[in-house]
């Protein structure tokens, strides 16, 4: 997009050279005086652009904006730099340079200053750059929110991104801890038509009518298929500056969005989820495909056998290579949100290290190698309860005895209920439940948080750089599959394209580098990566990876090798295979077996969607 962006700036810009009749150029931006380009040392702004931001003239114009904002709130401290005492600042507690260099005299003659006036330049550049950073810090929230399009000292309503704009005197406000907002806008923004009917505001939408009047505390909601519906609500619509008020979670739960508080910058969050999630997906249907395939059926009960066999061989020149083994088997139990987890593994092999065993004595080390060579486990977790339950009979051996061989250890942990996925799994359904519980709103506020008002914008960003490497403009079609494929070229291209020529060979990182991805039209896949790292500068060893291996909705087959030069080579084979069972998962441990009470739960629970929007309602 950036890319897409600088050429539609570049050639508008030879436009405006070219055409004497465009008195006014599409690029007619401002500059700093002295200008950018000639504060980095370039000719021209062209050249500048050329060379510095890699032909971005976005990139360019973003910092020449930053440049004349700087330039204008230092025209306005003309007063206080006029009357700047520069040996005043010196003896004070703000100037870092004293507490470095000790004196005066010391500072001079490490920066080379001759006289009077260049001592007092040079600090106050240092006093300005300090108050600078206070000023922005100060500032940024309001500069946040304008750049949103948010109004400063007002209540906003924001649905999908965008604010709803209020005139007049009919403005948001906060009444009995609700939001209460003008409904005639919020109505109107969500695509409507809002009309009277005598006392009555009647909004229609899709087929679906909603009536209700200031004063009352009712909405009688009329379906698209002539069902009715009367909800109360608890806090009552009025009348004001000649607008309705209307509590806007209520009519925007109605209208099927998610809403968030936005303490930082005051405001009622509105996402309509299934709109955005649709838009996302837009981009991503063949890595959709592939999930689609892999989605179970709620309903049914399934059961994953799964088979794992590894060696590893430690690379020894001179005594020789030693390889050892281990494998595991795995049994997954799953019924909707409720798994069965069941494992036994021999890892005994790895008592055959030298180096993990030296300091065992030959009692541990033997209890060692009992444990490792039947190493079981059961786990049963229970996602809509809540708890977890873990058996693991090598806990008897450990603690001596002091814990039963068959006993159970339970905890509470985060339910299954609070993080899933909503409707069908998709890129764009994780992309926004992610984010969405990942834009919490703590009151405080740095450049770039994630905070609710900020969620779609980032939404969209994230989707947009993923888009660019595994978006469908990626794939290719051949033989029945889409293909997607990246290699070490693709990345260096895309080094250069970012950081400009010579950039591949400066940031470059890997020695190998082979992705591929098909999918099939039943979303079935098979996928290969071949990384290898180069040598590091900090003897960091070089690592190649090589993985390969196929999935579908009924079995996952993959192949690993990982090689660090002159240390070891380990090989991994991985086999899953899935099938519904009628068999039924355990919610929790068969009775009669024991079970200890670990600590409360590692997790706690918050409502992501308060019912009362505003920060100070909610802290109340």
């Amino acid at each position: 997009m950036k890319r897409l962006v600088s050429l539609v700036l570049t050639l508008a810009l030879a436009l405006s050279l070219t055409v004497p009749a465009l008195t006014v150029p599409a690029l007619a931006a401002e500059d700093g005086n002295p200008p950018l380009w000639q504060e980095y040392g370039f000719t021209s702004r062209e050249e500048c652009v050329r060379e510095w931001f890699g032909g971005d003239e976005a990139a360019y114009q973003a910092e020449a904006d930053a440049l004349l904002e700087r330039q204008r709130w230092e025209a306005g401290m003309a007063g206080e730099i006029a009357a700047f005492d520069a040996d005043a600042y010196w003896d004070s507690d703000e100037c870092w340079q004293r507490w470095v260099y000790g004196s005066k005299e010391s500072f001079m003659e490490a920066w080379e200053l001759k006289s009077q006036e260049d001592f007092r330049q040079c600090v106050l550049e240092s006093w300005l750059d300090d108050q600078w950073e206070a000023y922005e810090e100060a500032t940024l929230v309001e500069r946040t929110l304008r750049d949103m399009g948010g109004v400063p000292g007002q209540v906003g309503v924001m649905l999908d991104g965008t604010y709803i704009s209020f005139t007049g005197g009919a403005l948001p406000e906060v009444r009995e801890g609700r939001t209460m907002v003008p409904c005639g806008p919020v109505l109107k923004a969500f695509g409507g038509t809002v009309g009277h009917d005598g006392e009555d505001v009647v909004y229609t939408q899709e087929g679906r009518t909603l009536r209700f009047r200031a004063g009352g505390d009712t909405v009688a909601v009329t379906g698209a298929d002539g069902t009715e519906e009367v909800i109360r609500l608890d806090v009552p619509c009025y009348v004001k500056n000649g607008a309705t008020y209307i509590p806007v979670r209520f009519f925007a739960e109605a209208m099927g969005c998610d809403v968030l508080w936005d303490s930082v910058f005051h405001t009622a969050v509105l996402l309509r989820r299934d709109r955005i999630v649709e838009t996302l997906d837009s981009q991503f249907t063949v890595l959709n495909r592939m999930l689609s395939a892999m989605e179970r059926d709620a309903s049914k009960n399934y059961k994953t056998v799964v088979k794992m066999d590894a060696q590893m061989t430690l690379l020894d020149s001179i005594n020789g290579d030693k390889s050892y083994g281990a494998n595991a088997d795995l049994e997954l139990l799953q019924s909707g949100s409720v798994w069965n987890l069941t494992a036994k593994m021999d890892l005994s092999a790895l008592l055959e290290i030298p180096e993990l065993v030296e300091e065992l004595t030959p009692l541990e080390l033997l209890t060692a190698r009992s444990i490792l060579r039947n190493m079981a486990c059961k786990v049963i977790y229970d996602g809509e309860g809540g708890m977890l339950y873990v058996q693991l009979p090598a806990m008897s051996l450990l603690t001596g005895g002091a814990v039963d061989k068959n006993g159970w250890m339970a905890m509470p942990v985060i339910t299954l209920e609070t993080v899933e996925a909503r409707g069908a799994v998709t890129v764009g359904a994780m992309l926004y439940d992610t984010m969405a519980a990942a834009a919490w709103d703590s009151g405080y506020y740095y450049d770039g948080k994630a905070t609710p008002a900020r969620l779609y914008r980032e939404l969209m960003d994230t989707a947009g750089q993923m888009a660019a490497f595994l978006g469908d403009g990626c794939f290719q079609e051949s033989g029945g599959y889409s293909v997607l494929r990246y290699d070490e070229a693709a990345y260096n291209d895309a080094l250069e394209q970012e950081y400009g020529e010579g950039a591949a060979e400066y940031f470059g990182e890997f020695e190998k580098l082979e992705l591929e991805l098909k999918v099939a039209r039943s979303g079935s896949a098979t996928f290969k990566a071949v990384v290898q790292n180069k040598a590091g500068y900090w003897d960091d060893p070089v690592i190649l990876l090589d993985v390969s291996g196929s999935l579908s909705a009924a079995k996952m087959d993959m192949k690993l090798l990982l090689k660090v030069k002159n240390q070891l080579d380990l090989t991994l084979r991985y086999t899953a295979a899935t099938t519904a069972t009628r068999e039924q998962p355990l919610t929790a441990p068969p009775a009669g077996e024991p079970v200890t009470s670990l600590d409360e739960g590692i997790y706690g629970e918050e409502d992501l969607l308060p019912d009362i929007l505003p920060e100070e309602a909610a802290a109340a």
